[in-house]
């Protein structure tokens, strides 16, 4: 069995409306906060595929759900994606 490491890192150019803010996902768990990204009242997490097959080495394909995640990947100017093998 090997382990890998895989490091994700994007950047956004966002309106200034949209804030990111610690929440509270769990009144029961008020200790649990997380980071989000707030529009307007709704709170939105990243949680991107973790696999993606390559069809063609020269196509890029999004999955998106409906509603604003293709807003916010629509805000995205970089995007990289390092995997290695760790020793």
């Amino acid at each position: 069995m090997k382990t890998i490491e895989v490091n994700i890192t994007a950047e956004f150019q966002i309106p200034d409306e949209w804030e990111i803010i610690e929440h509270i996902a769990d009144s029961s768990f008020p200790e649990d906060k997380i980071t989000v990204l707030k529009i307007n009242d709704e709170y939105y997490d990243f949680f991107p595929e973790c696999l993606m097959k390559v069809e063609a080495p020269d196509t890029v394909l999004w999955s998106a759900d409906e509603g604003r995640t293709e807003d916010i990947i629509d805000c995205m100017s970089q995007f990289r994606v390092n995997m290695q093998e760790k020793k």
